[in-house]
């Protein structure tokens, strides 16, 4: 990790703000009188990381970030880690209660290339790359990655408490190995091993499930293994045979499924139809149903003869001859009738004057 800008305001000493640029150097030295707040600068780079100090004794000790009557705090560093270019920041602030609190925390990763200079002209926060954490949660596994300490190990190798030098020195053979473990980059032979003891594992396991099979074919000769390959040969035939069955299955399948989608249906069609009941009066009505039909037969039947007859009273009047004549001879008939009838008054007239005649 190689601290490029530092920014402070309201950060204990610095109540002002304060700008530290380190770009374009390799080593430097932070002189000046006791007080005059050189151990400030490491405290606010390992504060825009972390979000404590070692000699604030914790996450607690948070008010002393804040500057004498000051109500807030504001750190950004822009450092660089593994070939890439980072800005934390980090703000606290002071509630009416006097209790201070961050209110906010968060880790980007800058465009390449970015001009750190730049941020003197006041770049919103959206301009200055992707967000990588955005809350102080989010920070502690962020930063992590990034510059692949944790606080502990980095307040114990790269930003040391004044006085604490010696205990880097005189840690435990193991303790410092991890440090440098981390420092160095050393993990990935660490994952290259156990990557390589996952695979040794895997293959003494296939190799002893192979030996296991050579085991159980010590006794295997040329007549076994002519009747195991026939044997082969059938079965691939018999797989042959059940693959180009299993689409006509499919299908059989398919049709079971629509016949029993339509006797689903004609189940619940003959349970509606178990439902419907005859309405009363029904034998009564059957009944003169049964009498208008008997007697619309003896009405057809008399239809019949009458048709019949009327046949027959027309063949009979088709033979009598000529319908004029007959008409003129009923006429004929009827006047003889009538003129018979005038004569036999006239009769009784003539016989009735004879009678008188006589007695007269």
């Amino acid at each position: 990790m190689r601290p490029m800008r530092l920014d402070m305001a309201g950060f204990t000493v610095f109540r002002d703000e304060t700008t530290v640029d380190f770009t374009d150097a390799d080593f430097f030295a932070l002189v000046g009188p006791t007080g005059s707040g050189k151990s400030t600068v490491l405290d606010a780079i390992c504060f825009a990381l972390y979000g404590t100090v070692p000699r604030w004794g914790g996450a607690r000790g948070l008010g002393n970030a804040l500057a004498p009557s000051s109500t807030e705090a504001r750190v950004r560093l822009v450092f660089e880690s593994g070939g890439a270019r980072y800005v934390a920041t980090r703000v606290v602030r002071r509630d009416s209660r006097g209790n201070a609190k961050t209110a906010n925390a968060g880790l980007q990763l800058m465009p390449d290339g970015f001009d750190v200079t730049k941020l003197d002209t006041g770049l919103s926060p959206e301009d200055l790359g992707e967000v990588v954490a955005g809350t102080p949660a989010e920070m502690e596994t962020a930063v992590l990655e990034a510059v692949g300490l944790p606080y502990e190990q980095f307040t114990s190798c790269v930003v040391l408490p004044q006085g604490q030098f010696a205990d880097f020195l005189h840690a435990r053979p193991a303790t410092r190995q991890q440090i440098l473990v981390n420092l160095l980059g050393l993990g990935v032979y660490e994952q290259v091993q156990q990557r390589a003891t996952a695979r040794a594992g895997q293959a003494e396991a296939r190799l002893e499930t192979v030996d296991q099979l050579l085991a159980g074919l010590a006794d295997a000769d040329d007549a076994t293994l002519a009747q195991v390959t026939d044997h082969v040969g059938r079965m691939r035939e018999l797989a042959e045979a059940v693959a180009a069955a299993v689409p006509e299955l499919d299908a059989a399948r398919a049709t079971v499924r629509e016949a029993g989608s339509a006797l689903a249906a004609l189940d619940a069609e003959l349970t509606v139809l178990g439902e419907v009941r005859a309405p009363d009066g029904v034998a009564e009505v059957a009944r003169a149903v049964d009498a208008a039909r008997s007697e619309a037969d003896a009405a057809a039947g008399a239809v019949s003869l009458a048709e019949e007859r009327e046949e027959k009273l027309r063949g009979e009047l088709a033979a009598a001859g000529d319908e004029s004549a007959l008409r003129m001879l009923l006429r004929a008939y009827a006047d003889r009738d009538r003129l018979a009838a005038e004569a036999e008054q006239v009769r009784a007239v003539v016989r009735t004057a004879g009678a008188e005649h006589e007695a007269a």
